[in-house]
């Protein structure tokens, strides 16, 4: 079954986290899409001081698959370092 995860940033540094997500989704999501990825949108809301990266996947495994990986850890990292707080949702979808 096919799963949104999202993962939202609470910062008031949004630019920073904007361009690292941004970074990320061009190099390993767009140039060369992982087996079962579908899309990325990435919603910076600076006056309230919030970063959306929502992914779509069609089904866990991939998603997890993903989440294992080198690239996606160090860009939660950095995007860790200038986050005051984040929250993950996973949700299924059609």
């Amino acid at each position: 079954m096919a799963v949104a995860y999202t993962v939202t940033f609470k910062t008031t540094k949004t630019d920073q986290i904007t361009s690292q997500l941004q970074g990320y989704k061009e190099r390993e999501l767009d140039r060369n899409p992982p087996p079962g990825f579908r899309s990325a949108v990435i919603e910076e809301h600076a006056t309230k001081g919030v970063v959306h990266f929502r992914t779509e996947w069609a089904d866990d495994e991939s998603l997890d698959d993903v989440r294992d990986g080198a690239p996606w850890e160090a860009c939660m990292d950095l995007c860790g370092i200038y986050a005051d707080g984040e929250e993950e949702t996973r949700q299924t979808i059609d």
